[in-house]
């Protein structure tokens, strides 16, 4: 089942304009997000205020910040639209409570959990293994209808690369084909 389809009877319908915040880094938010339109970003500030980009969130997918959700700890991300988007927020706990009392429910979160599992595992082999054209590369044959969506600012974050770079990438690119 997918998860717009599995969490819109249990959480709430919620609409955010573009440049909207869900939550901010170092707030608590105990929620799970499913995006059923639009874009998000997740991404951290370090300490000089410098921004790097966690993911990039889109229709039908799931966020929220787990050690938020389980352990009550503040959000070590901020989330915000890219774009106007159409949510249903979910209650960890009411997740929880269901997924203790239904099988369903419980393979949903185990399901849900595993694939942000081998997200994070993919994330971080491209990260330690691959250069940042090979990341681009991959990022454009995965999802090439999202360069369109998203600044190159923010693509060149996701990558952990300047504006720059990314520029020099894409001409690099150009002049191959």
């Amino acid at each position: 089942m997918n998860s717009v389809a599995f969490l819109s009877g249990l959480g709430e319908a919620t609409f955010k304009l573009k440049g909207e915040h869900l939550f901010r880094q170092g707030e608590q938010d105990r929620s799970i997000y499913v995006v059923k339109g639009g874009l998000l970003k997740a991404y951290y500030l370090d300490i000089d205020g410098k921004e790097q980009v966690k993911s990039l969130i889109q229709q039908g997918e799931l966020i929220g910040s787990i050690a938020a959700c389980y352990k009550g700890e503040k959000c070590s991300f901020s989330l915000v639209c890219l774009e106007d988007s159409d949510l249903i927020k979910v209650e960890f706990d009411k997740l929880q409570e269901l997924a203790a009392n239904n099988i369903d429910a419980a393979q949903f979160v185990i399901k849900g959990l595993l694939e942000l599992a081998m997200k994070k595992e993919r994330r971080e082999f491209e990260f330690l293994c691959l250069s940042a054209e090979e990341r681009f590369r991959l990022l454009c044959e995965r999802n090439p209808a999202l360069l369109g969506r998203v600044t190159q600012n923010d693509i060149a974050r996701y990558l952990g690369i300047t504006p720059v770079a990314l520029s020099r990438i894409k001409a690099r690119i150009a002049t191959d084909k």
